[in-house]
Parts: structure tokens; C-alpha cells; sequence
């Protein structure tokens, strides 16, 4: 693949978390928005996600506006894959992760760049096309302001930037269609092999995360 030029900004990772609680605590923090808070107390009766939360100090976890951390510090903690040591458990090889992290590509981004290098193939059906679409953007933009009416995913306490996320059984739907023959890259494609190169590291990582059960957390970092 030949290199660009082009100076990036941002580092991007897919952050292993526990699939189980990933959805249901992002939802349960949109409904407190909008004054529902029983999927919140029912999570909190779960004595996992409590003791979790309690070794990070918080006591009062019942009612979510007693807890002052800002929703992406939240899900975060709620959700971040650990190791018995409590530490964060790193999925795939340090070169996957570093060529999925910094793409050559206007905004650094290896999903960005495929989203907007793949077509559908006309002999195939337009399903299997819009589908895997339709994941890639649960990476990219489930979390945008556009689809949850605020910004605070995005703005984080310590430049915490979510910007999507997927469970298991969407994890390892992806990585089928991206192995399937839904879509082809672009004949405007401007890094020659760049598309195939994104694929295979993001394919990796998507690899790892099926192996472990995980779903996936996708961040930006300045």
C-alpha cells in the first residue's frame, strides 16, 4: 500500500467490553435522559456491574444522578473488558492495533476510510451491502449526537471520546460480511491496496474480540 502524505490527528482503538452489559447500559443511560430508570435498577441489581462500580468508589448507585461521572465515564467503567488484576485486557497484536489506530487517511481513521472506499456489487443483493454499512457505522457514529440527541459520549471526562460501539453478535456479523462477497472496493480507491489493508487489521481485532466473547467499544483519541 503506498503511504500518504497526509499528517493525522487522532489515534483510534477497539476497546474489548463485557457484550452482556454493552447495549443494555448504553440504553439504560438514554432512557435516564429521558426520565426511565428502570433499566438503570435493574442493572444495578445485577452484583457484578454493583461490585464493579463499587470498587471504583461509588457508593450511592441506585439512583444515576447521585453518580457524578459524566455518561461516557460511566459506560465505560461499566463495560471495559478487565483481567483479574482489574487491568484492561488488550485484544489482538500490538500491530494490529497500531495499524487499525493511525490510518493514512485525511482523519486517521481505517473505518472512515473503508466507509467511504467500498461499493456494492450489482450482481448481489443491496441487503448484504446496506448491512455491513449499517455495522461499520455502529463503529463510527452510534454514539454521535445525531443518534443519541447529546454530545457527552464524545466528551468525556479526560478527553474520553466514544464515538460507537458493537456487541458480540454484532462483532462476529461483521467479520463475516467483511469476509463475504457483498460488497468491492472502489476503482477510486486513492491508496492502492488501502481498503484490503483496513480490512485485515479491523479483521484481526474482530477475530480477537469473537475469541474472547467481547464486544467492542470505539474510541478517538487526540
Amino acid at each position: 500500500m503506498n503511504q500518504s502524505n497526509s499528517s493525522t490527528s487522532a489515534f483510534y482503538t477497539l476497546d474489548g467490553c463485557v457484550s452482556e452489559n454493552l447495549d443494555e447500559t448504553f440504553q439504560a443511560l438514554l432512557e435516564i435522559r429521558r426520565g426511565n430508570h428502570q433499566l438503570w435498577e435493574k442493572l444495578v441489581n445485577r452484583e457484578a456491574f454493583s461490585t464493579r462500580l463499587k470498587k471504583q468508589g461509588l457508593d450511592e448507585i441506585d439512583d444515576r444522578n447521585k453518580i457524578t461521572w459524566d455518561d461516557a465515564t460511566l459506560w465505560f467503567t461499566c463495560v471495559r473488558m478487565l483481567n483479574r488484576d482489574s487491568a484492561p485486557i488488550m485484544l489482538g497484536e500490538n500491530k494490529n492495533r497500531e495499524r487499525f489506530g493511525r490510518f493514512p487517511h485525511h482523519t486517521g481513521s481505517s473505518l472512515q476510510y473503508i466507509l467511504e472506499n467500498i461499493l456494492s456489487i450489482p450482481s448481489q443483493s443491496e441487503g448484504l451491502y446496506s448491512d455491513l454499512i449499517e455495522h461499520l457505522e455502529y463503529l463510527t457514529e452510534r454514539c454521535s449526537e445525531m443518534n443519541t440527541g447529546h454530545k457527552e459520549f464524545l466528551e468525556g471526562k479526560a478527553g474520553l471520546m466514544i464515538l460507537g460501539y458493537i456487541t458480540f453478535e454484532e462483532v462476529k456479523a461483521l467479520r463475516s460480511m467483511l469476509l463475504g462477497s457483498g460488497w468491492m472496493v472502489s476503482r477510486e480507491e486513492p491508496l492502492d491496496g488501502g481498503v484490503r489493508e483496513a480490512v485485515r487489521h479491523l479483521n484481526a481485532l474482530l477475530m480477537a474480540a469473537e475469541r474472547r466473547g467481547a464486544g467492542l467499544i470505539h474510541r478517538q483519541h487526540e
